[in-house]
C-alpha cells in the first residue's frame, strides 16, 4: 500500500505536469499575440489633414465682440495594414483657436460606425460655421495673428476604433489627435487655403 508521502509526491508531479503542459500551450500563443500587437498596435495610426479652407475668421463690432468663423477640412484616415480591418465606432471633430477658444464641433455628425478594409483610405469632411463670444485675450491674439500674416487653428479629432487582431481577441481604443493648421488671413472675397497637408499627432 503506497505511503502518504508517495501519494502526495505523485499528486504533486501530476499537477506540475499539467502546469508545464499549460505553459507549453500558452507560451507560443501569447508570443504570437504580442508580436501581432507590436506590429498592429494603434499608435501606428495617424489621421492626416489633406487640405482646409478658412472662409471667415473675424471679429464683430459688438461689445464684447464675437468671433465669426467658417472652416472646412478634408481629413484622411488611412488603414495601412495589409490584413487587418479597422472598425470606426465613433469620430468627432472640434476646432480651437487662440488659447483654447472652441469654434464648435463639426456642423454635421461624422458617419459612424463604419468598417475600413486593409490598405484603404477614407476621407471625411468636417465643417465648422458659426459665432462664439470671446474675451479680450482672444481679441488680442487674433489681431496679433492677423498682423503677423498667419492664423493658426487646431483641429481636435476624437476616435473610438476597434481592431480584431486574431479571433477571439478584439481590442477597442480611444484616441485624441491634434492637427495644427495655418492660414494666411482670409479676405472678404478670397478664402484662405491650407494645402500643405499635415499629420495629426496623438494627444497624451
Amino acid at each position: 500500500m503506497p505511503s502518504e508521502r508517495s501519494i502526495v509526491s505523485t499528486a504533486l508531479s501530476a499537477a506540475l505536469g499539467q502546469v508545464w503542459e499549460c505553459i507549453e500551450f500558452w507560451t507560443p500563443l501569447t508570443s504570437v499575440i504580442i508580436i501581432l500587437w507590436l506590429l498592429y498596435r494603434p499608435d501606428h495610426f495617424y489621421p492626416t489633414v489633406d487640405s482646409a479652407v478658412l472662409a471667415t475668421l473675424n471679429l464683430t463690432t459688438d461689445e464684447p465682440p464675437n468671433l465669426q468663423y467658417d472652416l472646412a477640412v478634408n481629413v484622411s484616415f488611412r488603414n495601412s495594414h495589409s490584413r487587418l480591418s479597422i472598425r470606426y465606432l465613433d469620430i468627432s471633430a472640434t476646432a480651437f483657436c487662440g488659447s483654447g477658444t472652441k469654434l464648435g464641433p463639426a456642423d454635421d455628425a461624422l458617419p459612424t460606425p463604419f468598417r475600413q478594409g486593409p490598405m484603404n483610405t477614407t476621407v471625411l469632411h468636417p465643417a465648422f460655421r458659426g459665432m462664439v463670444a470671446v474675451d479680450s485675450m482672444v481679441t488680442a491674439w487674433l489681431k496679433k495673428e492677423l498682423e503677423a500674416g498667419m492664423v493658426h487653428v487646431n483641429l481636435r479629432l476624437s476616435l473610438t476604433i476597434k481592431y480584431r487582431v486574431m479571433w477571439p481577441f478584439i481590442e477597442i481604443f480611444f484616441y485624441k489627435y491634434d492637427c495644427w493648421l495655418w492660414f494666411p488671413p482670409p479676405g472678404l472675397a478670397a478664402p484662405a487655403i491650407f494645402d500643405a497637408g499635415t499629420r495629426c499627432w496623438v494627444v497624451n
